[in-house]
């Protein structure tokens, strides 16, 4: 005998579709109904029902009346029989929701290790989720909602340096190891403030290098000078710096690019320290530029090697290099160091964005929402500005 399987949303449509398409010589064997698990993460129960059927023989079709009799005893039969079952595996409620819980913070922590950011940050963001995700009232967030609830995480735990932004010191002193990209960042600032045209945001800019030891190092600067015509000097003493200080009176911002090599070498450290303490500390902050290329240890290092100095905030260069800048957000949270810009190629002025949230989620990767809209919106932002 051949048996047959119709699944329908309820018993009457499945017996509605039996008919329709076997006809009279149908007949029910057997009924279940069953919940199984569907909506967003299986948070959700949707039934079915499953008619197990046959086709009657040939001496049945004979008599209609004894066909009609027997269909009408079966149907009543197997209302009278059916059960209701789950499909194995079917958790409690409680058991349930611990087991998307725990789905949700899964998917957090996959998006914090593609993203490289480091074991102290992602212990702190899934923490923080965990909390929330206690407080929620009537059932778990949706994908779209929770993944907000990971990026206001991240976005909690780094600082922006704002004040730096608009209202810039009157001495800018970016350092940084070698090959970070240090003088062309200077270059990029400098057109950056100095190419508003709105009187509130823009600022006139000199150029001060104190490296007198990378070949070149005072031509590539120079190059970007003449072609943004601003003015710049070259420090090789402390009886420079004082000319600087004089002639830039008033001038807004003087942006010092520094000499690019490790301050492990005792001598050029202490020599730009001499140089830089020329600078009374009211009128000077000073930055440390960082490569998104760089790894976490690297990073660590470098910061913790430039910690004497006293750095204010990060500027992240080379993000273009880069699959992650994960790995620079965890020191700058752990380090309690704000961002200020974030550069993505070697074209000035364009390559260089002001850091804000929208900036730093563009770099993100591994959500579903798209945050290369609010990169995109920035970047335009900056153009408007310039």
């Amino acid at each position: 005998m051949k048996y047959i399987t119709i699944v329908e949303k309820d018993f009457e449509s499945a017996v509605k579709k039996a008919r329709d398409t076997y006809g009279h010589t149908i007949r029910i064997h057997s009924r279940r109904d069953v919940l199984s698990r569907g909506g967003f993460l299986w948070m959700k129960k949707k039934p079915h029902v499953e008619l197990i059927c046959y086709l009657a023989d040939a001496a049945d079709e004979k008599n209609p009346s004894i066909i009609e009799k027997i269909e009408k005893d079966e149907i009543i039969e197997s209302d009278n029989q059916k059960q209701t079952v789950e499909e194995p595996q079917m958790e409690t409620e409680g058991e349930q929701m611990h087991s998307i819980r725990e789905t949700l913070l899964e998917h957090a922590l996959n998006i914090l290790e593609e993203n490289q950011f480091s074991e102290v940050v992602s212990k702190t963001v899934l923490s923080l989720l965990k909390e929330e995700l206690k407080d929620c009232q009537g059932g778990y967030p949706s994908s779209e909602e929770f993944e907000l609830m990971i990026v206001d995480k991240i976005v909690s735990l780094i600082s922006i340096d704002h004040e730096t932004q608009i209202h810039p010191p009157h001495f800018f002193v970016l350092l940084g190891p070698t090959g970070t990209g240090k003088t062309t960042t200077i270059a990029k600032i400098g057109a950056l403030w100095s190419l508003q045209t709105a009187e509130e945001f823009h600022h006139s800019v000199k150029f001060v290098t104190l490296d007198t030891f990378r070949v070149g190092a005072y031509e590539q600067l120079a190059s970007f000078a003449d072609s943004l015509e601003i003015e710049i000097d070259l420090v090789k003493s402390e009886e420079d710096m004082y000319r600087i200080i004089e002639q830039t009176s008033n001038t807004d911002v003087v942006l010092i690019d520094t000499i690019g090599k490790s301050p492990k070498d005792k001598e050029l450290t202490v020599k730009m320290k001499t140089l830089l303490s020329v600078i009374p500390a009211d009128q000077k902050k000073l930055y440390i530029a960082i490569s998104g290329s760089m790894k976490q240890e690297d990073i660590v290092k470098s910061i913790d090697m430039y910690a004497g100095f006293g750095i204010t905030s990060i500027v992240i260069t080379k993000v273009d290099e880069t699959q992650s800048i994960g790995n620079i957000l965890s020191v700058a949270y752990e380090k309690n160091l704000p961002l200020l810009f974030i550069t993505d190629g070697q074209k000035v002025p364009s390559d260089i964005h002001k850091a804000s949230a929208a900036t730093m989620l563009s770099l993100l990767h591994g959500f579903s929402l798209d945050f290369e809209s609010l990169w995109a919106n920035q970047s335009n932002l900056l153009v408007d500005e310039g």
